[in-house]
């Protein structure tokens, strides 16, 4: 009875848990789409006024722009061109972004069922325990209560730190492999600058565009690593900092667009995206810190209610 009944409290607690984290991120999820979607507009509106034809955005790439504009200097464009190129690559990760929330606020609605009536099962167990309680044939107490009430609790805890930990290694792994584009793009450069010729200057902006591509995935990882960072400030008080980690996907955009042609741009996004990496490893190394105490508390408790239970046999 005592396993079965502690298990349960183990199971609930977290689903709780589960319910309150599921129900926060559609809520910011929801507002994240709505800012994306009025961006989208925003630069559909432009793009209409500059292009004509948005339609002709469709499978636009830097490659692609780099071929279409052979013999035409990128330093030589005006500076509403180089507007409108910008644009066209914000407009297409705003496009991308708003796939990936739609699809994520899907996922987080259909786990929201699994663990909606959490809030009656915990109620169920509190009218359970105080039966317990009172019933001098059951070794429950109101200590062993509360012991095994604040273990499920550190458990719960644990998984919140766990999942933010998980999201942060797929945010570093993202991160790692668009330093390895932008590193490969700044090598063709350096050919490039010392009369490599079209074929590496060719190289160089295929390797850009793979550099957008994982930019693109190390700002959705950022983004959901971010989630889990304020799960973990809102719910534990944590001095942890989580903003300023998702202006750098603006920053490459904005930057090295306006100017691809020059080496020094290539190495800014690298070094940006260094020092993002940085941050992010920083992140881990004190939720990891946070979660250790944690796991000593999780081991005292145990071995507390252990010897209540043995004392009381």
């Amino acid at each position: 009875m005592f396993t079965d009944l502690n298990q349960e409290l183990l199971e609930v607690k977290d689903n709780l848990r589960k319910k309150a984290k599921y129900e926060e991120h559609i809520e910011r999820l929801d507002t994240y789409l709505t800012e994306e979607k009025r961006k989208k507009d925003q630069l559909e509106s432009l793009l209409e006024k500059e292009e004509g034809d948005v339609a002709r955005l469709e499978g636009f790439s830097l490659t692609s722009v780099f071929y279409s504009m052979i013999g035409k200097k990128l330093e030589k464009l005006d500076q509403e061109q180089k507007e409108a190129l910008a644009a066209k690559l914000k407009y297409t990760e705003a496009v991308e972004t708003i796939q990936d929330v739609e699809r994520e606020l899907g996922e987080f609605q259909a786990l929201l069922t699994t663990v909606a009536n959490a809030p009656i099962k915990y109620e169920k167990i509190i009218r359970e325990k105080e039966k317990l309680i009172h019933d001098s044939h059951s070794v429950w107490s109101v200590k062993l209560f509360e012991l095994a009430d604040r273990e499920a609790d550190l458990q719960s805890n644990l998984n919140e730190y766990n999942e933010a930990i998980d999201a942060g290694q797929l945010a570093l792994h993202a991160l790692e492999g668009a330093l390895s584009s932008l590193d490969s793009a700044k090598g063709w450069s350096t050919f490039d600058m010392f009369g490599g010729g079209m074929v590496s200057t060719a190289m160089k902006h295929s390797r850009l565009d793979e550099a957008k591509k994982h930019i693109h995935q190390a700002q959705n990882k950022l983004r959901v690593f971010q989630d889990e960072l304020l799960d973990i400030k809102h719910h534990f008080d944590s001095t942890i900092e989580v903003g300023g980690m998702l202006t750098f996907a603006d920053y490459f955009f904005d930057g090295l667009i306006v100017d691809w042609m020059v080496h020094g741009k290539i190495t800014e996004s690298y070094d940006q995206t260094s020092q993002i990496i940085g941050r992010v490893s920083r992140l881990l190394g004190s939720l990891k810190g946070q979660r250790s105490q944690m796991e000593e508390e999780l081991l005292s408790i145990k071995e507390e209610k252990k010897n209540l239970l043995e004392s009381s046999k």
